[in-house]
């Protein structure tokens, strides 16, 4: 009798166990834990505050269930774009290249891998109606080549070497 009593535990035990490291797994991957980076666009959902891991953005957040969606952006493409949060952290090597009219949400683009003699239109700040939305740091290796103003950005023109 006693030995089936343990049987029927372990698997009640094993579920638990699977359910924690589902919910804990976001945590996980930030630490040195975690030995794999995931693909590309892989996208996971975080509490509401619990802070963004490094090479991830947020792209959504939903006040009611307490949650935000988050995006890993390592691995990207040269030129790949996302939809992140405005004035939400991004990795370095993304750029802002466009701002949604409400101000909620902006378009980053990825300026790693580029070849010899690429140029690429970025924005270094908008003031929107909804608010205002920052620019990113020049990455490493691009020039400012020419700059300039529109009705609600400003601009830097970026080249690669």
């Amino acid at each position: 009798m006693r030995s089936s009593v343990s049987v029927r535990r372990t698997p009640a035990l094993a579920a638990c166990v699977l359910a924690a490291a589902a919910l804990l797994w976001p945590a996980a991957a930030a630490g040195p834990a975690a030995a794999a980076n995931p693909p590309f666009g892989t996208q996971t959902r975080i509490g509401l505050y619990a802070p963004v891991p490094a090479g991830w953005a947020a792209i959504a957040q939903d006040q009611a269930s307490g949650q935000k969606t988050i995006e890993y952006l390592g691995g990207a493409p040269y030129l790949a774009r996302v939809g992140v949060l405005a004035n939400t952290t991004v990795p370095a090597g993304w750029v802002l290249v466009g701002v949604s009219l409400d101000a909620r949400t902006s378009s980053v683009a990825y300026l790693g891998g580029a070849p010899h003699g690429a140029t690429v239109r970025t924005d270094a700040g908008c003031t929107m109606p909804g608010g205002r939305v920052y620019g990113y740091p020049v990455p490493a290796g691009w020039t400012i080549a020419g700059s300039g103003t529109d009705s609600s950005c400003s601009w830097q023109d970026l080249r690669f070497p």
